[in-house]
């Protein structure tokens, strides 16, 4: 099986997922597994059984999701995004907040100088640390995915937002949340990106309007 296989079936069965075809992706991948498991080339049965996660993800089944990830991580354990998706499953929907901080920890190292890929890990750990009840780390954590004020970062569209819903739902630490914005805006402005311009500019309003208020 090549790469052009490969890619196609795995297109074929996204484009069946958007479509809420979930049994016919389901049917691709299946068959597309089998002829990835056959091959030389560890690398596409774990494109597919990564893409499997997503699919059962999607379906509310989260614990076949989270086995088809683990299969994929045994196939490419230096994967650093496959990591992340992992945490973050382990934090919404299995509340094992300690196992997700040391999955990322796990990314800081096998992507290490990855500006995005820290900034990420940072940003989920803050995550995982709040709703574990540990505000000094969370806060701590909100700060080293701020770092050199995302200077490494390509695209505003790659930072985390999920950290600041997180913490803005919880009232917590709303003054460093709006610094974040800030500085998300300003990489957006220099980035000249034009739809996080305007979604960042409408967020930081948002917070203008709190304090008034």
């Amino acid at each position: 099986m090549n790469r052009e296989e490969v890619s196609r079936d795995i297109y074929d069965a996204f484009q069946k997922i958007k479509e809420k075809d979930y049994a016919a992706a389901e049917t691709l991948l299946q068959d597309g597994l089998k002829k990835a498991e056959g091959g030389p080339d560890k690398t596409q049965a774990a494109l597919f059984h990564s893409a499997m996660g997503v699919l059962f993800k999607l379906k509310g089944d989260y614990k076949a999701a989270w086995r088809y990830y683990e299969k994929a991580e045994k196939l490419m354990p230096e994967d650093p995004a496959l990591k992340i998706i992992m945490a973050k499953l382990l934090i919404d929907q299995f509340a094992q907040y300690d196992t997700a901080v040391k999955k990322l920890k796990e990314v800081l190292k096998v992507a290490k100088g990855s500006g995005s890929f820290e900034h990420q890990a940072h940003a989920t750990m803050a995550i995982a640390y709040l709703k574990k009840g540990d505000k000094k780390k969370a806060a701590e954590m909100m700060n080293k995915a701020m770092e050199e004020d995302f200077e490494r970062i390509t695209s505003a569209e790659n930072l985390n937002f999920e950290v600041i819903e997180t913490f803005l739902s919880r009232n917590f630490e709303v003054g460093r949340c709006q610094r974040y914005v800030e500085k998300a805006l300003a990489l957006a402005r220099k980035r000249r990106e034009e739809k996080p311009v305007q979604f960042l500019t409408k967020l930081l309003e948002s917070f203008e309007v709190t304090v008034i208020q």
